[in-house]
């Protein structure tokens, strides 16, 4: 057994675990130059985007696809519930933001960016296939998937994204809403779209919230959707009301 100790400890036996982790090694090192970790208390924002849904997914002279609408509401539902660590979720068309912060075990697995990132977009491109065969969604024989990015911001940062993401969906449904109704393509903005809206008989505050708004997730409450912008106070104890005792990241 000695002898068998002394060749093993100077050169490994050809293709067993110790010679692989022996050639691999160089390569673990370069692995680490990449293995980014969530910070201790600090505020990140991973956004998933579907690639090419948006347009793979549009009806002409529709402001909503209602089976891809379904899809994505039922999708992002069951995405919030199942993921540990979730703060607060947005979501409309093919996008989906969640707020999460970095735990204080820093060798813990959901700490690894990498891996988060991997993992998530994997979860939410299968929950969405299923969820698509449950509403009918035809899905064109084409594999669709979720490109995602990861954002470290601090408190103030984080209201203002999500005021910034729903500014982009607002305008969004909005204009789409314009070229279903067949009104001028020269009128730009929200305001104007909206009265010539009305002139059709189009009211725009009685269309359903989750389409003017988008989706929104909390842990602790269920709400409808709301307009941040004109609710700032409530969109803050909703993202940050888990943590108010914890001290916060910068």
């Amino acid at each position: 057994m000695a002898k068998e100790k002394n060749f093993y400890e100077s050169t490994p036996p050809k293709y067993s675990y110790d010679y692989a982790q022996e050639k691999y090694r160089p390569f673990k090192q370069n692995e680490k130059v990449y293995d980014w970790r969530l910070k201790q208390n600090y505020y990140y924002i991973i956004r998933f985007d579907g690639k090419g849904m948006t347009k793979g997914f549009k009806i002409k002279h529709q402001a909503i696809n209602k089976s891809f609408f379904d899809t994505m509401e039922d999708t992002f539902n069951e995405f919030c519930k199942s993921t540990p660590n979730i703060l607060f979720g947005y979501s409309f068309s093919d996008e989906i933001s969640i707020l999460i912060r970095g735990n204080n075990n820093y060798k813990d697995d959901n700490n690894r960016i990498q891996k988060l990132l991997s993992l998530l977009s994997g979860k939410l491109a299968l929950m969405f296939y299923r969820n698509a065969q449950k509403n009918n969604l035809d899905l064109q024989n084409k594999d669709w998937v979720f490109d995602a990015r990861i954002l470290q911001l601090n408190r103030k940062e984080v209201g203002d994204y999500f005021l910034a993401r729903q500014a982009y969906a607002i305008d969004k449904y909005i204009m789409q809403l314009k070229t279903e109704n067949d009104i001028d393509y020269k009128f730009k903005t929200s305001k104007v779209v909206i009265s010539k809206l009305k002139d059709k008989d189009v009211i725009y505050e009685k269309l359903p919230k989750k389409y003017r708004y988008g989706l929104i997730y909390s842990p602790t409450k269920i709400l409808s959707p709301f307009e941040f912008d004109a609710n700032i106070s409530q969109l803050k104890q909703l993202c940050f009301s888990k943590n108010l005792n914890k001290k916060t990241g910068t």
